[in-house]
């Protein structure tokens, strides 16, 4: 029979399998963390809101992340015999989507930062008064990446790895290429989000021309307040994400060091909606809310007391005489 009709069982290689499985158990977890968060989405329409929806997109991606994984590990540990075509096919969607997904992130952390700017120095509404815009930038952001990757498959700038029994994965073919993605992955995307934090943290600290007393104490503390929450999220953002992302272009994924950068990118994505607090404070009062029903649940289920039925006067009579008569 030909090669190009053949089906193959594709499986997880002992290896491969003992890699992958702390990626699975973080996974697992980032399940029931993303779980709680979109609970808090539907039950509090605080959190239901224009202006967050950059965060909204971060997170989903981490939820597509997840179901990527998911499929993958599924895809090879239940054995399906899949023909050569689909099978290509599913080998350049996984090596492509996981590249595609944490490049998304940055780029829509950078959009977030762009319109917490032009929000806070200009005083304007951005999500209102640039509908289109906003809906461009979205467009921008999810199209022009993938059309990128496609690029470069079909240019044959970059190199599709199969191995058996293990995980796909696209390699660039040149340190040019690989300089460059990394340029527009990671360095332009990053830069450019610390320079406007940086510019917004600096435009709520300036003071100067402010008369009244109450604003300048109000701005301080909503400069102080803004500096401990960016720096939560983003330190953790940096240390944990970063590494995928500077090593993709020169590692492959299941090497030592690109297994160790997978299983940061996952604990990233199991954190990322506890840490969203530090960079909105909707979310976390949507959790202290949580956090307030559940104990008063708890304490009223606790200052409930069962009622004792005790039996007395006749009952007790006829108990004693079966009792006797036994």
């Amino acid at each position: 029979m030909d090669n190009q009709t053949d089906c193959e069982i594709i499986v997880w290689s002992q290896q491969a399998f003992t890699i992958i499985k702390p990626i699975f158990y973080i996974s697992i977890i980032a399940v029931f963390t993303h779980l709680f968060f979109w609970i808090q989405f539907l039950l509090y329409p605080s959190v239901r809101q224009r202006s967050m929806q950059w965060l909204y997109a971060y997170l989903i991606t981490d939820l597509l992340l997840l179901a990527r994984f998911f499929l993958s590990y599924i895809y090879r540990y239940s054995s399906f015999c899949i023909p050569h075509h689909p099978r290509i096919i599913i080998c350049y969607c996984e090596a492509i989507f996981d590249n595609y997904l944490n490049l998304l992130q940055s780029y829509i952390l950078l959009a977030l930062n762009i319109c917490r700017y032009l929000q806070i120095v200009h005083n304007r509404n951005v999500y209102s008064l640039n509908t289109r815009l906003i809906l461009s930038a979205h467009l921008f952001i999810y199209v022009l990446p993938l059309l990128g990757h496609v690029m470069l498959i079909r240019r044959g700038w970059s190199h599709l790895q199969n191995p058996p029994g293990d995980a796909c994965d696209l390699l660039p073919t040149s340190l040019l290429v690989r300089l460059v993605f990394l340029l527009f992955s990671y360095l332009i995307p990053v830069l450019l989000t610390l320079i406007f934090l940086l510019r917004s943290l600096n435009y709520i600290r300036n003071t100067d021309g402010i008369q009244s007393r109450e604003i300048v104490d109000a701005r301080l503390r909503h400069h102080r307040q803004l500096v401990i929450q960016s720096c939560v999220f983003y330190s953790l953002w940096l240390i944990l994400w970063s590494p995928h992302l500077l090593l993709f272009p020169f590692y492959y994924k299941s090497s030592r060091v690109g297994i160790v950068a997978q299983i940061m990118n996952y604990m990233s994505i199991a954190v990322d909606p506890v840490v969203i607090a530090a960079l909105d404070v909707r979310f976390l009062n949507a959790w202290k809310s949580s956090g307030d029903h559940v104990d008063r649940h708890v304490r009223r289920k606790r200052s409930v007391r069962v009622p004792v039925i005790r039996l007395s006067g006749p009952s007790d009579e006829m108990v004693e005489s079966n009792s006797n008569a036994i």
